[in-house]
């Protein structure tokens, strides 16, 4: 009874924090794939115009064909929301899956502890900050964790009963796995090892086998659909699956550890690896401790090797996210150690538990909190956006952004999105030519900028061959060819008339933070009319640890000019990057670094990002 009332009321809680928006890459990759296939039973999109906006992590698998690099399994369950209620519906599914993982670690612990150490367990993740983050980031890493749960505690229910459809459940929710998030496969290996050893006779395991079979069998399918075999993923088109190795692990344990033991599950970190030792190594819970150890050691181990772990503290607590599904389980080996702790010390025992109880749950929620009120802000800012454009730009109209509210106003489907950079920056900030600009200055999620064909890493370093990047290096080629070896003034009237050209008939809109970036780089024959502003302060997705995309030069990497110093035009970037000398509208008046607009104002790139956003109508005039 108190388990489903602590699961209904951290639904609330995070409910409490959701606004209808998305506000992140990944987000873009999960949830543009969902309305794909909601809406036209698709998980790819072909770019019909040179200037159309493409999210980062959709990948380029024939000239102007786009698949998402995640697989679709969370997709479809998004799609099946969609269905019911459009985007609104989609976006509660991770809260949902959040709150459900809180109760099945009620359920895994109480196998083990009392009711009352299974509800401390459940507290302990319903309070940890990184999964409410991503609870209202519409990301893998929440759904990851519910399966992974579900399907653990479903594997220790057929284990003691041999029933074959608690087999099918296990196979089925653990199959389903790998099909929200590659990596994660890994587990396999411990569920493959555990049916071996507690399965006799081994015959009697196929009700697990046939369960895990169904959606792996349709990722398999997928694969070789979208990528050309069933092998291969979309993390081979930039080869993050070469980014694993003992120098990266070497790089980034200590910083994990360091993570895991503050922002990750705090004290609970400690207890719960000791836990899990003393389950493995204690006779009557080795069965249950040697599970938990073959699906938490391995996962912590592969993400301290990975190559995306970000050197220091900081970067390992950004990347926490990969280790969500773990945090169950340490939840409830730490409170199985604690009840061990409390019978062999009597009152004292319980006065030591009630302490590193009382400091877990100041630290998960105090964390949580904040966390929350963050995302909350920047997901009822974007929604603000999306009302506004929903309001005052027609359906078919082209709308020209900011990249990180692309991604986000992608989600709908609603507009002909171009990304902002490549009208600004006269097609110098070309999203294709390895990324979205996420290069030094920035904190977002990777070390990637785009800096042109075969450039990437945000220092300036060209990608060697091989070498795993977030980034596609190379993509939207139709685009590159489309601008390559152009001047500033050719390439920037090219682009205008290719965004006119993709307009036809419907109107052109530009939601911009600042208007002397419009004026810097519409042509001469062009004006525009102002409709309105909305508050929209500068924005930090949901999964972001200490700013937004944008860098150096905001999207598109460096190659936006020298102006703007590291002041990214992403949510979190500190403006719009700069122009270039000269930028702007041919014979624009030349200013230094950070200088740009026929005014020979300060560009975009001198200062902070606006807190507002001004929408316009464009009239080209003569833009051919």
């Amino acid at each position: 009874m108190w388990a489903v009332v602590l699961a209904l009321l951290h639904l609330a809680w995070v409910l409490a924090h959701l606004a209808p928006a998305t506000m992140s890459p990944d987000a873009n990759g999960y949830v543009v794939q969902a309305r794909l296939l909601a809406e036209q039973r698709a998980t790819s999109f072909t770019t019909v115009s040179p200037a159309q906006f493409v999210g980062m992590h959709w990948l380029e698998t024939e000239r102007g064909v786009f698949h998402s690099r995640y697989p679709a399994g969370l997709p479809l369950i998004y799609a099946a929301a969609w269905k019911v209620g459009g985007l609104k519906a989609a976006l509660w599914v991770n809260p949902l899956l959040a709150s459900a993982t809180v109760l099945l670690t009620f359920l895994l612990a109480r196998r083990l502890a009392g009711g009352g150490f299974a509800l401390l367990a459940e507290l302990v993740v319903a309070g940890v900050p990184v999964t409410n983050q991503h609870a209202l980031d519409a990301d893998a890493h929440v759904a990851a964790a519910f399966f992974l749960v579900g399907g653990v505690v479903a594997l220790l229910r057929f284990g003691e009963t041999r029933g074959a459809w608690w087999g099918l459940l296990a196979g089925l929710m653990l199959g389903i796995v790998p099909a929200i998030r590659y990596p994660e496969a890994l587990v396999g290996v411990a569920v493959a090892g555990w049916l071996v050893w507690q399965v006799r006779p081994l015959w009697r395991i196929w009700p697990a086998v046939v369960g895990a079979a169904v959606p792996l069998v349709a990722l398999m399918a997928h694969n070789a659909a979208a990528y050309g075999a069933f092998w291969k993923t979309g993390y081979a088109l930039t080869n993050e699956q070469t980014g694993f190795g003992w120098s990266y692990f070497m790089a980034h344990a200590l910083a994990y550890l360091t993570a895991l033991g503050g922002q990750g599950l705090a004290l609970m970190f400690a207890f719960g690896a000791a836990g899990i030792a003393a389950l493995a190594a204690h006779a009557p819970t080795r069965r249950e401790g040697v599970l938990f150890a073959g699906v938490a050691v391995p996962l912590v181990l592969l993400y301290m090797a990975y190559y995306f772990g970000g050197g220091g503290a900081m970067g390992a607590a950004g990347n926490l996210r990969f280790l969500i599904p773990t945090f169950p389980f340490f939840a409830v080996g730490g409170v199985w150690l604690l009840q061990r702790m409390a019978e062999a010390l009597g009152g004292a025992g319980k006065v030591a538990v009630a302490a590193v109880a009382g400091l877990q749950l100041v630290m998960g929620l105090g964390g949580s909190t904040q966390m929350l009120t963050q995302g909350d802000r920047t997901l009822t800012a974007a929604a603000k956006v999306h009302a506004v454009a929903e309001r005052e730009v027609p359906a078919g109209s082209v709308l020209i952004v900011e990249r990180g509210l692309a991604e986000s106003l992608d989600a709908r489907g609603t507009w002909k999105l171009v990304e902002e950079s490549l009208v600004a920056s006269g097609g110098m900030g070309l999203g294709g030519m390895g990324g979205p600009g996420m290069g030094p200055g920035a904190r977002g999620r990777g070390p990637g900028g785009g800096m042109g064909p075969g450039m990437a890493g945000g220092r300036g370093r060209v990608l060697e061959e091989g070498q795993p990047s977030p980034q596609q290096v190379g993509k939207n080629r139709g685009q590159q060819e489309r601008y390559a070896g152009l001047s500033p003034a050719e390439r920037s009237e090219r682009v205008w008339a290719d965004v006119a050209a993709w307009a036809g008939d419907k109107p052109i809109y530009w939601l911009a933070r600042s208007e002397d970036a419009i004026d810097a780089a519409l042509p001469e024959s062009a004006n525009y009319k102002r409709i309105t502003e909305v508050d929209a302060p500068s924005m930090m997705g949901p999964g972001m640890m200490g700013g937004g995309q944008g860098g150096a030069g905001g999207p598109g990497g460096p190659m936006a000019g020298p102006g703007g110093r590291g002041a990214g035009m992403g949510p979190g970037g500190g403006g719009m990057g700069g122009l270039g000398p000269g930028g702007g509208r041919p014979g624009a008046m030349k200013g230094g670094p950070g200088m740009a607009g026929r005014r020979g104002m300060a560009g975009p790139g001198a200062g902070g990002a606006a807190a507002t956003l001004t929408l316009v109508r464009l009239d080209l005039g003569k833009a051919k």
